[in-house]
């Protein structure tokens, strides 16, 4: 009997954390968190105890699968990868190199980053597109163009903690991609300190509970709120005058700007008095060393990409840039990217979205049904799930029907997988190497996810599997890797480090400690060395150099027949016990949270006739869905939150993309209003059991 331990790290969110997996004959016996490692020193969550679950689920792809007209069936390799690589190959000769996109999901592993990246520039398309529409992109396009990178969190040495449109305490996501020296401790250990920690968000979260401050904007109005503060700072000459007048451009600009946007004009839309307004612009500017950590809660609406802006704003007018306690550059571990093949066509959408750094969904969405020359053909989906996760599922899983060949590349059955061709069994986080790059104050570092069993099934891992398709297609000469410790090498070699540097020790620190004001050295990473507040790039392409508030889509005013049929603004959550779409089925979780659930006001739930657990019908323009009541006081009148995620066949329920809307987005980044939904409800009748004799 052969008993071991495996030091790893897990991939079921992007916290990443470092377990130790005890292994008996080839199976999981056991699964702790890693003392050792610097991100979780020991701590796990719920999650962790489903890995053995994942692993064995009853539920995993095992085989390649062909879309018959009998239903799949199941079929070798060698005749998976020869149909696909004959049908891309038919495709490309065709239709041209464009003609195939591959639709990502968030990088939770560097797996799901790359894989199929290389593939798609030697086969010459730049049509690579994911959730980033809906995650990350739409404030990055914000930070990286006012500052020229992203900022994180320096919670070591901050006064104040601002969590705007966040909730890391169930995300376990404390910064963007940072990483701290156990990140399950930063509020305890911040409290210890007399740290004051502000949530800014329209529900009572877990983060919220925490807070000693809880600032409620009306849903959608974020903008508003931080250009009032951004007015009081100014007007009140709270700003960081000797920063501003070396590094900001455009003061005068930003002045006039937000002349008219007084803290009782932001009262009128955001529903947070004036006097809070002005109070927390005061907080903020003047506390020496202070941070703002904004969170997905500003995305999903139609004016994310503004709302990420005036954060920037405050931030910038304060000076609380790269300074101690502020929001700060982090050493970042250096990486060789992919594709290493850089196809020279446009993407698609690239004229309409020309900020976006990628094909945002929206646009290829649109592409496909309309039917458009030039649209795509084929379609490789990795590690991602657009059907339950992008607005309107009706529509997308429409569009996704119209490619003339899917391939879906995933270890459980999706309601992506069911529309496809091609279904290819991927190996688990467990079942093959990665790594992972963490940024810290202490300096960036590696960390290796070794391989704890072995694939179940015929299941393999993708760089194996993407290789063969792309030798199969005479396409292999460019590849810098033929398998995933050829992949490893070549992305860290940057580092100097190697595979076997990472299996000696499986954390290397790779990059130095934090080094405060590097703007003194040579400026910020934008083209004029200054922060850009004002953009010139964003005016050059029809945006407004300065962000606005825009309201949004689904406001009464926009739509007052609408609001009247659908009386209830309706928005999401992800409960912390899952990640995005993924293991809902599982046991150990379905267990503690089995279901989808609607959150209601305790009045709005009275005047519906709502009880508590009570079956609900939720509707929209778009569809109806059905799930289980919560009534609660940690949400407000009118705004109803439902759990997002479900909706798989290995799960059963409802996903609340059926409701929501994909006929307007943020003119920048294509972020569909996921967050923001006109709604109605209506309480069900339990159906009675028969008898049994």
């Amino acid at each position: 009997m052969s008993t071991h331990t495996v030091k790893t790290i897990c991939g079921f969110c992007h916290a990443n954390c470092g377990l130790e997996i005890g292994v008996r004959d080839g199976k999981i016996t056991s699964v702790k968190g890693d003392p050792d490692h610097p991100v979780n020193r020991g701590y796990v969550c719920v999650k962790a105890g489903a890995i053995k679950s994942l692993v064995e689920s009853r539920n995993r792809l095992r085989y390649p699968l062909r879309k018959t007209r009998g239903g799949m069936r199941r079929i070798s390799w060698d005749e998976a990868l020869d149909w696909a690589a004959d049908r891309l190959g038919q495709i490309r000769a065709t239709h041209g190199p464009e003609s195939l996109v591959r639709f990502g999901g968030a990088p939770v592993s560097y797996e799901a980053r790359d894989g199929f990246l290389q593939f798609m520039g030697v086969y010459g398309s730049p049509n690579l597109t994911s959730v980033s529409n809906l995650c990350h992109v739409s404030r990055q396009i914000a930070f990286m163009q006012t500052f020229g990178g992203r900022p994180e969190p320096d919670y070591e040495h901050t006064q104040l903690i601002i969590y705007w449109g966040s909730n890391p305490v169930a995300s376990t996501r404390y910064s963007s991609y940072a990483s701290y020296d156990g990140f399950n401790t930063i509020i305890p250990r911040a409290r210890d300190r007399n740290v004051k920690i502000v949530a800014v968000d329209p529900m009572r979260s877990e983060t919220v509970a925490l807070a000693d401050l809880w600032v409620k904007p009306r849903i959608g109005t974020d903008a508003a709120l931080g250009l009032g503060m951004v007015h009081t700072i100014i007007v009140e000459g709270l700003y960081d005058r000797p920063f501003v007048d070396r590094w900001v451009t455009g003061f005068e600009e930003i002045r006039r700007h937000v002349e008219a946007m007084t803290p009782e004009w932001a009262e009128r839309i955001t529903g947070v008095p004036a006097d809070h307004i002005r109070e927390l612009a005061r907080l903020y500017a003047g506390t020496e060393a202070a941070i703002i950590q904004d969170g997905n809660g500003l995305e999903m609406h139609t004016n994310g990409v503004d709302a990420a802006r005036v954060i920037c704003l405050l931030i910038a007018l304060t000076g609380k840039i790269d300074r101690p306690g502020g929001n700060v550059f982090f050493s970042i571990v250096p990486q060789r990217h992919l594709p290493t093949v850089k196809p020279q066509s446009a993407w698609i959408g690239q004229k309409e979205f020309p900020l976006f750094p990628s094909p945002t969904f929206p646009a290829v969405k649109k592409s496909l049904l309309e039917k458009e020359i030039g649209r795509p053909r084929a379609g490789i989906v990795h590690h991602s799930n657009p059907v339950l996760a992008q607005a309107n599922q009706k529509n997308t899983a429409k569009a996704l029907r119209g490619l003339d060949f899917l391939i879906a590349c995933d270890i459980f059955p999706t309601a992506t997988t069911v529309l496809a061709d091609l279904v290819l069994p991927m190996a688990s986080d467990l079942e093959r190497l990665d790594y992972r790059a963490y940024a810290s104050s202490r300096g960036g570092f590696l960390a290796l996810r070794e391989k704890v069993v072995e694939p179940v099934g015929e299941s393999r891992p993708v760089f194996e599997v993407e290789y063969e398709l792309a030798k199969r297609m005479g396409l292999e000469a460019e590849y810098p890797f033929k398998n995933t410790e050829e992949w490893i090498d070549f992305a860290i070699q940057p580092t100097r480090l190697t595979l076997n540097d990472l299996r000696t020790n499986p954390i290397r620190y790779a990059a130095p400690p934090v080094a405060y004001q590097k703007y003194l050295q040579g400026g910020f990473a934008t083209p004029s060395r200054k922060v850009q507040c004002v953009s010139e790039r964003f005016a050059a392409n029809g945006y407004g150099a300065l962000p606005v508030f825009r309201a949004p889509q689904e406001s009464a005013d926009s739509d007052p027949e609408a609001a009247r049929k659908f009386p209830y603004l309706g928005t999401t959550r992800r409960p912390a016990e899952f990640v995005h779409t993924r293991f809902k089925d599982l046991p150990p979780l379905e267990s503690i949270y089995p279901e989808p659930r609607v959150m209601v006001h305790p009045a709005d739930a009275w005047s519906l006739g709502i009880a508590q657990d009570q079956y609900v019908e939720v509707s929209s323009p778009r569809g109806k869905i059905r799930v289980r009541a919560t009534v609660s006081e940690n949400i407000g009148p009118g705004l109803v939150a439902i759990d997002y995620g479900w909706g798989n066949p290995t799960d059963g329920k409802s996903n609340l993309n059926v409701l929501t809307r994909d006929d307007c987005w943020d003119p920048v980044s294509g972020g569909t209003p996921n967050r923001l939904f006109r709604c109605a409800l209506r309480p069900l009748k339990e159906a009675r059991k028969k008898k049994t004799a």
